[in-house]
């Protein structure tokens, strides 16, 4: 094998450093033939990290991670699992399972010492890497061991059976030795390996010194370190040197007069120049560039509809296959681009393609709208040979004599659909827009580009559509995407928006919060018997209680509606208080209701003035009306509020000292306190006479506390009505300040529903006036499944609807 590597290297003009000519190459005949010292120089110097072994990495950390949280989590079956294999194991002969571990044992030990032998005389790093690997593999799967087995777990038992670790630990070490050596990829080597770790694997099984769990955990860790070490210290390089690059574009009849690497892409990307001076680029695919860029397109396919994101290609492989179809397509349409010279596989696995550049200057504003025009008349032939180029930057625009076209078509996508076009539009319509102006660019759309619908092309302007400029890309041409959809569009805010995103982050969160509001649920009922006291509930007076809570949103959404200058919907206010149950859980719940409830009168039109006044004086008669009608009450039983404690709780009342102290420390700013005076306090100067309107319209007033009467009652009546479920009678006078002193602490708790708060409070208040625990503490939850728990899936349900109408 030497011999020939020797004898193919001398035919091809000697052997070349790799690494170190990455300066001009070539001949003066023009031949490409490069003549070198008759010396041996030994390849593959050059370190790289691959970006396939760092993603490799992640998942199997991920598939170990996994694998211990069911363990964790399903603790006595997973025992029961490794119990089972072991128990078949035992039908296999002892001496038969003994002897192959030994001479699994034994041979990988002297596949690692051969290794060894060959890696330090050829790959002297690659011995280096192996050697950490192994090390580091070891030392995790003795810490991993000795923390289980000091935990008396589950873990221990499920994956070890409690017993020595050595052959867990050996196992993983040998494993990282392999994958870190990247001798793997040697076909000389590469049966012999993977035999040897299945045999050490299959073997400690057999053995009952492992389990399935260990096995796969051992494996996978093993994994783990071996392609990270790989990864941190980098793998020899598979890219042939510049010399071999020239004598084999020679063989294949084109002659480059030189080459560089490229600042852009050091290990995949080639820059140089033909014999008459035609600019190319040399683009390569080999071990060192698989899973470049991956994650960046795996997240735009989850971020973006299909459609949008296109096809996902995996394989660098298979993304310079698309740019030289894309390249082909384009330079039969005409378009000014890239043209391709070469497309071929060089010997053992590197694919390479050769573009030719073409010529041409970077787009600029001297341009002007001959440019623009330019430019769109370009895009329209591109998408007429079917290519979407999907990366319409200023960098990537070129223009010639008094035609454009494209520097680069690295993301085009051939056989692209109607949206990915439009879409191109869109970027277009952006990147000149910042150049020539909204007008021009415009104009230019509408003369070269000629859309059928420009209704189409504006539906799709949102910066969204510029996802793979990145997101300071995206805010930064936020305000010209706006400006360019008002010259299509003009001022008519109902035109149609494409959605061109799977999910919306709202949606993340909204989910999220419903997630935090299962556990925290499941996590109140674990500690209380709920089938026993729902088993004893009139269904009848659940029934009320459940009315009664949705009577509570009509009552609120008409207290809002009470203070706003202008008609609201009763049904539309009514989905709104119900989302309001669902928005509460991540917040406190009065900031909660003053949030949606800003949201959705700014929705209505109503001035930000008029908002903040409504809200506020909504909010000021709730707490007025609740502290007379509590006070009112405790006169009225002879009990006074003495018996109900529902002053704020010490914590409250340090932490809002602590945000007193806070803003205070802020106002002593010179720069705070200029913005607070140029910001803040006009807009409080100029809520105070809308504040004055309200409070002067006397029928307004009547009706806003009228409604929070009602609200008040509603909640009063689904609280007696819980406590009629369970078969208790209190007194109805001393059961309204128990709810109302419950109400007042939920209010100022910081927890999401007031959760704790409510429910201590209302169970101590109870048990005051009489109420027998047994049944007092089943009547609050009931109370609270009716009132809290059950909105909030009604509550997000509603949410979701509204947020998609644009009510929210």
């Amino acid at each position: 094998m030497e011999a020939l590597e020797r004898a193919r290297t001398e035919a091809r003009g000697g052997p070349t450093r790799a690494g170190s000519d990455t300066g001009p190459v070539g001949n003066a005949e023009g031949t490409g033939a490069v003549k070198h010292p008759a010396r041996r120089v030994q390849r593959n110097l050059e370190r790289v990290r691959r970006p396939s072994d760092l993603l490799l990495a992640a998942l199997a950390l991920g598939v170990v991670v996994v694998t211990l949280g069911v363990i964790r989590t399903l603790p006595t079956g997973s025992a029961e699992v490794a119990d089972d294999v072991s128990s078949w194991l035992v039908h296999f002969p002892r001496w038969l399972a003994l002897g192959t571990g030994v001479v699994a044992a034994i041979g990988s030990f002297a596949l690692v010492v051969a290794a060894l032998l060959y890696l330090v005389r050829h790959e002297a790093r690659g011995a280096l890497n192996a050697a950490v690997a192994a090390v580091v593999a070891a030392a995790g799967a003795i810490a991993a061991s000795a923390v289980w087995k000091s935990e008396h777990g589950h873990v221990s038992q499920a994956l070890l059976h409690g017993r020595n670790p050595s052959t867990f630990v050996v196992d993983t070490a040998f494993i990282a030795f392999v994958v870190a050596s990247d001798l793997a990829r040697r076909s000389r080597w590469s049966r012999w390996c993977w035999l040897s770790a299945a045999a050490l694997l299959l073997t400690g099984l057999a053995v009952d010194s492992l389990t399935p769990f260990a096995l796969a955990v051992a494996l996978f860790a093993a994994l783990f370190f071996g392609w990270a070490v790989r990864w941190l210290l980098g793998a020899a390089s598979v890219r042939p040197s510049t010399g071999e690059l020239v004598s084999w574009l020679s063989e294949s009849k084109l002659n480059v007069k030189e080459l560089r690497s490229s600042v852009r892409h050091p290990h995949a990307l080639l820059e140089g120049s033909l014999f008459d001076g035609t600019p190319v680029e040399l683009r390569m695919a080999n071990r060192d560039t698989r899973g470049s860029g991956l994650a960046r397109r795996l997240w735009a396919l989850v971020r973006l509809r299909p459609l949008v994101a296109g096809h996902v290609v995996l394989s660098s492989r298979s993304q310079i296959e698309r740019l030289a179809l894309s390249s082909y397509l384009a330079q039969g349409a005409g378009v000014l681009s890239p043209g391709v010279l070469l497309l071929g596989e060089m010997p053992p696995e590197t694919l390479v393609l050769v573009l030719a550049s073409p010529p041409g200057e970077p787009f600029d504003d001297a341009d002007g709208l001959e440019g623009a025009l330019s430019a769109f008349k370009a895009l329209r032939a591109l998408h007429d040979a079917g290519v979407a180029h999907r990366d319409l930057r200023a960098d990537n625009i070129i223009v010639a004599d008094s035609s454009a076209g494209f520097s680069s078509l690295d993301s085009a996508l051939p056989g692209a659909g109607e949206l990915v076009r439009r879409i191109d539009v869109t970027q277009l319509l952006t990147t000149l827009g910042r150049s020539v102006g909204s007008a021009n660019a415009v104009q230019a759309l509408r003369k070269a580009y000629r859309p059928a619908d420009e209704a189409a092309i504006a539906a799709t302007l949102q910066p969204i559509a510029l996802a793979s400029w990145g997101w300071s890309a995206m805010r930064e041409a936020q305000a010209c995407v706006a400006e360019v959809r008002h010259e299509l569009v003009g001022t008519d805010t109902t035109a149609p928006v494409v959605n061109l995103e799977r999910f919306r982050w709202r949606t993340v969160l909204s989910a999220g919060a419903l997630t935090v509001a299962a556990f925290i649920l499941i996590g109140q009922l674990s500690k209380v018997d709920l089938l026993g006291a729902l088993s004893h509930t009139n269904l009848g007076w659940f029934a009320i209680a459940i009315l009664a809570s949705a009577l509570t949103y009509f009552a609120a959404a008409e207290n809002l509606a009470a203070f706003v200058p202008k008609h609201l919907s009763p049904l539309r206010g009514f989905l709104v208080q119900l989302s309001t149950a669902f928005v509460g859980l991540a917040m406190p719940p009065t900031v909660g209701h003053v949030a949606v409830n800003a949201r959705y009168l700014a929705r209505q039109n109503v001035d930000g003035g008029s908002i903040t006044a409504a809200v506020a004086i909504s909010q000021i008669v709730n707490v007025v009306t609740s502290v007379l009608l509590l006070v009112a009450l405790g006169l009225l039983t002879g009990s006074g509020i003495s018996r109900f404690k529902i002053a704020p709780s010490t914590d409250l009342l340090i932490g809002l000292g602590v945000i007193a102290v806070v803003v205070a420390i802020l106002l002593l700013v010179p720069q705070t306190r200029a913005r607070f005076n140029d910001v803040v306090w006009p807009r409080l100067r100029s809520i105070w006479p809308r504040l004055l309107d309200a409070l002067s319209q006397p029928t307004r007033l009547a009706l806003g506390i009228l409604a929070n009467l009602l609200l008040t009652l509603s909640y009063i009546i689904a609280f007696v009505a819980a406590l009629e479920s369970l078969g208790a009678h209190p007194a109805l006078l001393p059961a309204a300040i128990v709810y109302l002193a419950g109400n007042a602490v939920g209010s100022a708790a910081p927890t999401p529903g007031g959760l704790g708060a409510v429910e201590a409070v209302l169970s101590a208040g109870l048990t005051a006036i009489g109420v027998p625990a047994h049944q007092a503490i089943p009547a609050v939850l009931v109370f609270r499944i009716a009132t809290f728990w059950l909105p909030i899936p009604a509550g997000w349900i509603s949410y979701l609807a509204l947020t998609r109408s644009g009510t929210l």
